[in-house]
């Protein structure tokens, strides 16, 4: 590995239609709110459904809202009034993705960037994909845990970007102990 790849998600083409390769496995209607594992992306949103309370974090709005008038799928989007929809990635490097109607944005205002890790996934040199953990109070060697990982591991701090292939702190699942590992992909 020579570097680290960074990704910033675009599951929509610019006539707001899904990307090619993504697959919509559900569809369900919600609120949302700006994203909180990808806070400096102005179309990354939190969204929590109406049929389930759950949230989804990350989904992505188009650039341009786009409003279908009636889904067969989702008869709850037309009789509530959609302002437009959203895509809610399963995971870092996921091809899978949750298709939104969206009733109310809350998320489309400005943004102020935060010193933050704006990463909301990273994928380990290894294979094993992370995504940011919030409001997890423990700390390592000084560090704050900031993701939770496919092996049952943690990760600690931000990423060091200082070089070509970035590397971070990881307690691999049943560990103790925590090693610095290389970065392979970091997604916005």
């Amino acid at each position: 590995m020579t570097e680290t790849r960074t990704t910033t998600v675009r599951p929509f083409t610019g006539e707001g239609e899904p990307a090619p390769g993504l697959r919509i496995t559900q569809s369900v209607s919600a609120n949302c709110l700006p994203s909180a594992l990808s806070p400096e992306n102005e179309l990354a949103r939190r969204c929590f459904t109406k049929e389930t309370s759950v949230a989804m974090d990350p989904c992505f709005v188009p650039e341009r809202p786009v409003v279908e008038q009636r889904d067969p799928d989702n008869e709850a989007a037309g009789a509530f009034g959609m302002t437009t929809v959203a895509l809610c990635v399963s995971g870092p490097g996921s091809s899978d993705v949750t298709k939104v109607y969206v009733l109310e944005d809350l998320g489309a205002g400005a943004r102020v960037a935060t010193q933050a890790d704006p990463h909301w996934g990273l994928e380990l040199a290894d294979g094993t994909r992370c995504v940011k953990a919030l409001g997890v109070p423990e700390t390592r060697n000084s560090q704050p845990l900031s993701y939770g990982c496919d092996d049952g591991g943690f990760l600690y701090g931000f990423p060091d970007s200082a070089r070509e292939v970035w590397t971070i702190q990881h307690r691999a699942g049943g560990s103790d102990e925590l090693t610095l590992t290389e970065v392979r992909t970091a997604w916005r």
